[in-house]
């Protein structure tokens, strides 16, 4: 789902475009590199990427490309990288190298080229997120695969941990209206405040204390 909904947000970045960047090479400058103001939209970009990947010798034969495909998707396709971030979907195998088959194994490596759409977040940017847990310390909110931590400093002050509420929750009781409530399953609207980078892993630590953002209605 997530992929699906990254893919629609980057073509409709591509549709609001001006007719003059609707041509192919065009079109990689606004998703790609480029794309400045695609940038200041959204994390979602249209890059280059090199993978290198190994194939057992008994799928070496007239449909090695195929198999190298299959491996591809499968392997990169929900992966994470600290440098590139979240890879949501390869839109193009630009090229492959000959193989090197290696001494004594057999196994035979390939270098691919291709191009795919990657998700990668920035300090500043607002988003919507889903919340998973919650307790005295704050609580934790997924944006798709992006774990995002969000202290109690960077809660509303007029929200207070209700701990005998189940599931636990924060709870704001500024009007005489239907209490609002953070707990397991909210949507939120967050501010990234800092990102952090692992080799495979990316983490982020986000706040509600801001305009506009909080609960989502």
């Amino acid at each position: 789902l997530f992929r699906n909904q990254c893919v629609q947000r980057v073509d409709r970045l591509y549709s609001a475009a001006s007719p003059s960047l609707r041509g192919g090479a065009e079109r990689e400058a606004l998703l790609g590199a480029g794309a400045g103001r695609a940038r200041a939209a959204c994390m979602f970009f249209h890059i280059p990427i090199e993978r290198e990947l190994l194939l057992h010798p008994r799928l070496l034969g007239p449909h090695v490309t195929e198999h190298l495909k299959e491996k591809l998707l499968a392997t990169v396709e929900g992966s994470c990288s600290g440098r590139h971030g979240y890879i949501i979907s390869v839109t193009e195998i630009v090229s492959q190298t000959k193989g090197q088959i290696r001494e004594g194994t057999g196994i035979t490596s390939f270098t691919m080229k291709f191009n795919a759409i990657v998700f990668r977040p920035f300090k500043g940017e607002v988003l919507d997120a889903t919340v998973t847990k919650v307790n005295k310390m704050g609580f934790f909110a997924e944006v798709g695969p992006l774990p995002v931590f969000v202290s109690k400093h960077a809660i509303p002050a007029d929200m207070t941990f209700d701990q005998n509420s189940n599931p636990a929750s924060y709870v704001s009781q500024v009007t005489d209206e239907q209490p609002v409530r953070i707990k397991p399953e909210s949507e939120v609207r967050l501010r990234i405040v800092g990102t952090h980078f692992d080799a495979n892993e990316i983490r982020a630590i986000g706040t509600i204390r801001d305009d506009y953002l909080g609960v989502v209605q």
